[in-house]
């Protein structure tokens, strides 16, 4: 839970990602690396065809050469503004310039890290008005963002921020049915420790399910207090109807300042939410300052004298 890896470009939302991960590293142990990628694999793939039709490659690729080598330069100054900035907030971050494809490259890093923080432009904000007094196409419409194609192929924990985030005052995992929470609750359990903060289980269920349908959690909270008696720990009940996951993830998350945390599974070479539906579907529509997915199969080094307590969940 030590080592964070942020993916930023130029835009605010990565500039909020970097101060949340700053005010992090200002109050627990943590240490940063900074990680931008020139993404000259996703330009050629925007701009290559296999054979020719009305013209030949040609002018694509001096287009392609042309535009990488001002995308390096671009990344070289955010380097040094991003390192600037740091500096003001006292902190002499490790900062990477990456080249190729850019969701292989964060992934590539990701490897020697705890958890990956990325900055996204929400889907509202995209569908504003923009360029021209023009309506903008949604952005799914074109391609993922890099936050939306991470969350469904990344195995270690993402974090998401939107907008400036405030101070967390608990977390909150969100869980549906059996699959992954015995790990997910653990995670969650050691998350909040490190953190500092209250831990409040959300036990949902949808649709005709009823309360008799929810898991049993009183045995994991009660051997999560036999490794952290300090830590406050509640349970909640609700329901939410289905294809209202979002609107209700953004009512929990915003009523008081909660990190929420959506346990992730992983499903035909894809990652899923606990809901059954693409993690995704939740970075774009959700709105919400800050989410965390949670990869189930993604076990921590618990900081308890005891041991592991995913390992003890498992």
């Amino acid at each position: 839970m030590k080592k964070l890896l942020l993916a930023f470009d130029g835009s605010l939302q990565s500039l909020n990602a970097a101060e949340l991960c700053w005010s992090l590293a200002r109050t627990h142990a943590v240490t940063l690396t900074a990680q931008h990628v020139v993404n000259s694999v996703g330009l050629w793939q925007l701009l290559n065809f296999e054979l020719p039709g009305l013209t030949g490659s040609g002018p694509y690729v001096a287009a392609h050469e042309a535009m990488c080598k001002e995308l390096r330069a671009i990344g070289e100054t955010l380097i040094i503004a991003y390192e600037a900035k740091a500096k003001v907030h006292g902190f002499a971050d490790q900062c990477i310039l990456d080249e190729g494809d850019a969701i292989s490259e964060v992934l590539k890093r990701s490897a020697a890290h705890d958890i990956v923080v990325i900055g996204h432009h929400s889907y509202n904000a995209a569908s504003a008005q923009e360029g021209g007094g023009k309506q903008a196409l949604p952005r799914y419409l074109t391609h993922l963002s890099m936050a939306e194609a991470l969350a469904r192929v990344i195995d270690k924990p993402l974090l998401v921020v939107q907008s400036a985030c405030p101070a967390w005052k608990q977390v909150r995992l969100m869980v549906h049915g059996i699959p992954g929470l015995q790990s997910s609750f653990a995670g969650a359990v050691e998350l909040a420790n490190f953190l500092g903060l209250p831990l409040e289980i959300s036990n949902l269920f949808q649709g005709e399910e009823s309360f008799e349908d929810l898991p049993d959690l009183s045995g994991l909270v009660a051997e999560a207090r036999d490794f952290y008696p300090h830590l406050a720990i509640k349970t909640t009940k609700e329901k939410i109807w289905p294809n209202r996951e979002n609107r209700h993830l953004a009512e929990l998350a915003c009523k008081d300042d909660a990190l929420v945390v959506i346990p992730t599974v992983q499903a035909d070479g894809v990652r899923e939410s606990v809901f059954g539906t693409t993690p995704d579907l939740f970075v774009r529509y959700s709105g919400v300052p800050s989410i965390l997915f949670w990869p189930t199969n993604y076990v921590v080094t618990s900081s308890s004298a005891k041991g592991s307590l995913a390992s003890a969940a498992g």
